[in-house]
């Protein structure tokens, strides 16, 4: 049979693909956070009918003689460009502007308590349309559990200390008059699971060095002699959990750094927790798993949680959502390329078939 027969062939098959890909994108054009799919193509392994010779003193080079056996599937990429920005002025509609996913898991107890993300069943999304269930928690419309960094307790402080070189060493929790605990941070950026014991009454080990913490109505800590940053706050960046608000609050509201305060009974503002945001250096490697979520993959390239405006990651904006990044101009005049590659391909099927028919007709 003629090679260009089955060359047509694979072009239908390849601009089918495509019709299926632009239709998902087009039906998806209203859909929070989605991000449209693209289509490349590859040519097939060519058949050599004559190979390359070099020059010779008395003749030029004589270039490879090749016919192409059709082409195949090269790629169905996802396009995480960022979509356009619809006001909603709903305080639990979240909109990233920038880079990063919200994490949203299941799979264990949702009421408070620090989760092992390796533990439970992990999603990502840029669809920021949340709830709060009964109990107060920040959850997507399939009941997933919007993750977080903890709040330090009530009338605590959560202290970051760095080492010289910037990292974290150790996290202390303080209220106004003591230090209530010292926990180590590894190498990995890791909370450990013990409190650090004081050597002395100000000195602790921590990773392998004495480290003198001071508490004067702010902490400070040194290594021998030398003034160690320190970061304070109400967030725990080493705990994750489930937002939650309590039904006491009288309102409550979301900065752009992903903090959510609210007022409780007594008209006071408290902190319920940070919204943390998940990094990937490869965002298109993420696997769809529908209802606008993503899964991580092996060559997603996860950089671990980050707060929001830190590390080169999206702010939220509350009160607004990401709709889709489909342009329709874009996706219908896709359609249109390859509606006529198509059709250029039944004809190449065709035309072979009437040269077939042809050669039948030679013997009469």
């Amino acid at each position: 049979m003629l090679r260009s027969m089955y060359a047509g062939i694979s072009g239908m098959k390849n601009f089918q693909t495509k019709l299926d890909v632009i239709g998902n994108n087009i039906s998806n054009v209203n859909t929070s956070g989605f991000k449209k799919g693209r289509v490349t193509f590859q040519d097939m392994m060519s058949q050599m009918t004559s190979g390359a010779q070099g020059p010779t003193d008395t003749r030029g080079g004589v270039n490879p003689a090749q016919v192409g056996l059709g082409s195949q599937l090269g790629s169905i990429d996802n396009i995480h460009t960022q979509g356009f920005r619809q006001t909603t002025n709903n305080p639990l509609d979240f909109a990233l502007e920038g880079d990063g996913m919200f994490v949203v898991a299941e799979g264990f107890e949702g009421n408070g308590g620090n989760v092992n993300l390796d533990d439970v069943s992990v999603s990502y999304t840029r669809a920021g349309n949340f709830y709060l269930d009964e109990t107060g928690n920040i959850v997507n419309p399939q009941g997933l559990y919007l993750m977080g960094f903890s709040a330090a307790g009530e009338g605590q402080t959560a202290s970051v200390i760095n080492d010289e070189e910037g990292n974290p060493l150790a996290l202390v929790i303080s209220d106004e008059d003591n230090i209530v605990s010292v926990t180590e941070v590894d190498e990995e950026g890791n909370l450990g699971n013990n409190n650090v014991s004081p050597n002395t009454d100000d000195t602790y080990l921590l990773n392998g060095e004495d480290i003198t913490i001071t508490l004067d109505e702010t902490i400070s800590a040194s290594i021998n002699g030398t003034t160690l940053d320190v970061n304070e706050g109400k967030i725990n960046p080493f705990v994750t959990s489930p937002i939650n608000i309590p039904d006491t609050a009288q309102s409550f509201s979301v900065q752009t750094n992903g903090t959510v305060n609210y007022i409780d009974e007594n008209g006071q503002t408290q902190v319920a927790g940070q919204v943390a945001i998940a990094n990937f250096s490869n965002p298109a490697g993420l696997e769809k798993a529908g209802s606008n979520l993503f899964l991580n993959s092996e060559n997603a390239g996860y950089n671990g949680l980050s707060i929001p405006e830190t590390e080169g990651v999206a702010s939220i904006v509350s009160g607004a959502l990401e709709m889709s990044n489909v342009d329709l101009s874009e996706e219908f005049t896709e359609m249109i390329t390859a509606q006529r590659g198509f059709q250029a391909n039944t004809k190449i099927i065709t035309t072979s078939d009437e040269i077939l028919q042809e050669l039948v007709n030679l013997k009469r």
